[in-house]
């Protein structure tokens, strides 16, 4: 019995008790008022009794409601192990590191995101969502090549492909209004295997991430342009091309300019005191466009080859590099 409850008992036998005083006659104050009171205060105890009954049944009802999350959420782990990534924008529900059950990624909720990210893992699903009158592109890893793309109603969609600075793509689009069905591509090192809807919204692009290989491929390039600035690389001198034409009225000349075939150094005797913007001119276009670059000790890095660069301190201080065959 709680607290109110034996309140409302003693009140009660006390309400008793002056209703049999005022029979016996025994009326040593008044006791109609002194009744009145009592009943007062007794349904103000029954209304705070139920009130709290109420409001314990509720809280009852929210822990077992918790628990039961609780404990399916338990289950879900324990039994497929399953770490939840957070994409790169929080947008998908992806597979973790050592998931190797079979699971659908879903782009659903990429809505006004221009890039669906997925986490590849074997024996996937990836369903993504097009749009009539619009190109969806697919960017695969650089470096795959593939060997086979096929879909299963392939009358209602279109799908064309091409390479850009090593990374594959995958064009497709819907012809008719509405239409579901799969697309498999294969490539030299990966299976993707996907579900295409149409929808009144679309996915612009979509790309992979793949975890540890990429940790492991950053780690290795990392040492390896280190190894590179630092001369400690053991690698075939006549592979790395030294033959570039450096010019310009700056203090900042640099004291080397060379490439691997894939990476670009410019090297100075001390880093500079201004930060340059980088301009390229590539093969075949017309005018300059302005890149990144990193820095690295005394070190600019660009990702890229090109023929001809130019370091930009200001309007008269350029340096200008060409790279000679």
């Amino acid at each position: 019995m709680s607290l109110q409850e034996e309140t409302v008992e003693a009140v009660e036998a006390q309400d008793a008790e002056v209703v049999t005083q005022e029979v016996k006659g025994e009326e040593k104050f008044d006791t109609r008022e002194a009744i009145e009171n009592l009943n007062l205060q007794i349904g103000d105890l029954r209304q705070q009794i139920a009130e709290q009954k109420d409001s314990q049944e509720r809280i009852l009802g929210l822990i077992e409601r918790l628990e039961n999350l609780a404990r399916e959420r338990e289950n879900i782990l324990r039994s497929e192990n399953y770490t939840p990534a957070v994409d790169l924008n929080g947008h998908l529900v992806n597979p973790g590191e050592n998931q190797v059950l079979s699971y659908t990624q879903d782009a659903v909720n990429s809505q006004g995101n221009s890039t669906a990210i997925f986490r590849y893992a074997p024996n996937q699903l990836y369903k993504i969502y097009c749009r009539v009158g619009y190109l969806t592109d697919l960017a695969l890893k650089k470096g795959e090549k593939i060997s086979f793309v096929g879909g299963g109603d392939t009358s209602a969609w279109a799908v064309n492909s091409s390479t850009v600075d090593g990374v594959p793509h995958i064009y497709i689009k819907p012809t008719v209004e509405t239409s579901t069905t799969n697309l498999i591509i294969n490539t030299n090192k990966r299976s993707y295997q996907l579900i295409l809807n149409t929808s009144e919204w679309y996915n612009p692009m979509v790309i992979w991430s793949y975890g540890k290989e990429e940790q492991a491929e950053a780690l290795a390039e990392q040492e390896k342009e280190e190894r590179l600035i630092n001369g400690t690389m053991s690698v075939d001198y006549d592979s790395l091309h030294f033959n570039y034409d450096v010019s310009g009225d700056s203090e900042y000349l640099p004291q080397t300019v060379f490439d691997d075939g894939q990476k670009t150094i410019i090297k100075f005797a001390k880093r500079p005191n201004r930060i340059p913007a980088l301009f390229v001119k590539e093969k075949g276009k017309k005018g300059i466009s302005l890149v990144n670059y990193t820095t690295k000790n005394n070190c600019y890095i660009l990702d890229r080859v090109v023929g001809e660069m130019n370091l930009r301190f200001s309007e008269d201080e350029v340096i200008k590099i060409k790279r000679k065959s």
